[in-house]
């Protein structure tokens, strides 16, 4: 899955433990994330940069995440160091509070590529939200440079962001569902291309863990992340189109592109008036389980 194309599935492994990278991407991941922040010791730091960057500079052929530290952490050069010369990388930035955060990250970054004689704008950036002032300047940091391709809530269970909200994390997330319609329709008016819901802590509970999949899904999340291998298979079934949906966006696409060629702009399809919108949202979906079909081929 090339990245560009919607992603469904991260897997964080810490950048200390390299050895758990042939499982995680045996998991079935669209992405993982090479963790450098909170999975990692500040004593550990320099070994991690230095495993993360080995991993970075073999071929690399699928998108691999790096979380870095925040910028204020004072570590952003050694961090960025891990870099290959590729642009199937991309940096996963913690804890962003608003547009400031990213401009030294963007500078850097530009630095390196012209270094390494890669386009601009070729490694991309994820910003991930984790409390309300972050939240608060969602809109601008997306649109702060073009190097923004995604965006993550941290919507854990007593997590940062609802221990900064004050609120109650329950299965049914009404704490967050505010939350959760501000963060897409902020990231959808930026044209934001990964929009990914966070952590699902409980490892045991695959029965829950589909049911807050659904939930992102409906607010209009495409992926969610994923603390364990075993946590892959659901998120990427829960965000995948159904036969059904695939199915029916088909019939509807061919009704309305059939109703068009008469002169018409709206019709009636199992029961309901159905017109632009509706042929845009199905269109999404084949477009979504093609891509799904050639990463399973590939």
């Amino acid at each position: 899955m090339s990245s560009l194309d919607g992603l469904r599935s991260i897997l964080f492994v810490p950048g200390i433990r390299p050895e758990f990278i042939p499982k995680a991407w045996a998991s079935g991941a669209d992405a993982l994330v090479l963790d450098l922040e909170d999975a990692v010791a500040p004593a550990a730091k320099d070994k991690a940069r230095s495993l993360v960057s080995a991993e970075l500079h073999k071929s690399v052929e699928r998108l691999t995440f790096i979380r870095i530290n925040h910028p204020s952490a004072g570590w952003l050069e050694k961090d960025l160091s891990v870099l290959a010369p590729h642009s199937s990388q991309a940096i996963m930035v913690p804890k962003v509070e608003g547009p400031n955060d990213l401009t030294e990250i963007d500078r850097r970054l530009t630095d390196f590529e012209n270094a390494a004689g890669l386009k601009r704008y070729a490694i991309a950036l994820m910003v991930v939200i984790e409390n309300n002032i972050g939240l608060r300047n969602l809109f601008d940091a997306l649109g702060s440079t073009p190097r923004v391709h995604g965006a993550a809530l941290a919507t854990a269970e007593e997590g940062d962001l609802i221990l900064d909200m004050g609120g109650q994390w329950t299965p049914t997330g009404e704490a967050l569902a505010y939350a959760r319609g501000k963060f897409v329709c902020d990231a959808r008016s930026a044209n934001t291309i990964w929009l990914f819901d966070g952590a699902f802590m409980n490892l045991r509970d695959e029965g829950a863990l589909e049911k807050e999949c659904r939930l992102a899904r409906i607010h209009g999340f495409n992926g969610k992340v994923a603390i364990h291998p075993r946590q892959v298979p659901v998120i990427n079934r829960s965000f995948s189109p159904t036969a059904l949906e695939i199915d029916r966006s088909r019939k509807l696409v061919d009704a309305f592109r059939a109703a068009e060629a008469k002169g018409h702009g709206a019709v009636q399809f199992e029961g309901m008036m159905i017109d632009y919108a509706n042929v845009k949202r199905a269109e999404r979906i084949l477009a979504l389980a093609s891509t799904v079909d050639r990463t399973r081929d590939t």
